[in-house]
């Protein structure tokens, strides 16, 4: 990595290191998770405050389903609020304190060494519309699992646009010949939006 990258990155670590100190959180300055903080925020329903949402791609994503890796989405469970595992997504958004906006091809979460680029931008009107163009209020609640009571909901949507929810539990998701047969419920967005 270059120097010119290093101090991109470190720039861009700059929002997340403010929105921590303002609110302490389980972030470190690389963005990994703080393994050993998480027994300190477990079941806090806000950290310092503030609701943490991450959406991150569901197992079908080959690298995703790593064992290491589902190791590193248990610990992110053990430290937000809510995690919502979400089926072909590819946006790369970061909303903090509806102020600041961060959007690019940076994996916050798990930048390691590939050449990326994210745009920072200051504004809340444009911080809310992109929580409003991206449904981030209803997709942060997913509901239980009508059928097993479980709370690994997944977030999909259809060929013809819609979205919905859909559980991932084994129990659920095979059928008696089977064949997938997994729960799910259509989202309403209301505004005749998909």
């Amino acid at each position: 990595m270059s120097d010119a990258e290093h101090r991109f990155l470190l720039r861009q670590a700059r929002p997340f290191r403010a929105a921590a100190q303002r609110t302490p959180g389980p972030v470190v300055p690389d963005g990994r998770v703080a393994h050993a903080d998480a027994h300190r925020w477990h079941g806090r329903p806000t950290i310092g405050g503030v609701r943490v949402t991450v959406f991150i791609r569901d197992d079908t994503d080959q690298l995703q389903a790593r064992p290491d890796n589902q190791s590193l989405i248990a610990d992110l469970r053990a430290v937000v609020h809510t995690v919502v595992p979400v089926n072909v997504m590819h946006q790369k958004i970061a909303v903090i304190d509806e102020q600041t906006v961060m959007m690019g091809s940076l994996n916050s979460l798990s930048q390691s060494w590939t050449r990326e680029i994210m745009v920072t931008m200051r504004g809340g009107h444009f911080a809310r519309k992109s929580l409003e163009h991206e449904h981030a209020e209803l997709f942060a609640r997913p509901p239980k699992c009508a059928r097993c009571g479980g709370t690994s909901i997944e977030l999909r949507r259809r060929t013809n646009g819609t979205w919905f929810w859909r559980c991932p539990d084994t129990a659920c998701k095979t059928g008696a010949n089977g064949r997938s047969n997994a729960w799910n419920m259509d989202i309403r967005l209301g505004q005749g939006r998909r």
